[in-house]
């Protein structure tokens, strides 16, 4: 049986790249906030913000390194990835979004405009 792991998001950055050079490669790390909006039964407008955390890696990771600031608008493509770690006898879970994809957004429209940015690898 086929599975679907693809994660797609068009949001704000939460904080700037943070690169690091493993055995793996280097890897950029930083977050992104996205918001569901909806009305509630009273008609009231609704808000709530989900934080990700975004992974990008090689040659993607050092593009976003260089562009990708906190504050400015980005879409991001790619699948989730969870880390598992042991800490004083205590295991801890993380689950990301490795990027594939990184388009970069001008703040005035929440869509795609003609002079924006694709970061590919």
């Amino acid at each position: 049986m086929k599975s679907v792991n693809t994660v797609t998001l068009l949001g704000n950055v939460s904080r700037d790249p943070e690169i690091r050079v493993t055995p793996a490669g280097s890897v950029a790390s930083f977050g992104l906030i996205t918001n569901r909006v909806w009305k509630d039964k009273a008609g009231n407008r609704q808000s709530l913000a989900e934080f990700h955390s975004i992974v990008a890696w090689d040659s993607l990771a050092e593009i976003c390194s260089q562009y990708v600031r906190k504050g400015k608008p980005l879409y991001v493509k790619g699948y989730l990835k969870t880390r598992t770690w042991d800490d004083e006898n205590e295991k801890h879970y993380m689950t990301e979004v490795v990027a594939q994809d990184v388009i970069l957004l001008s703040a005035r429209s929440s869509i795609a405009q003609p002079e924006d940015h694709e970061l590919a690898a």
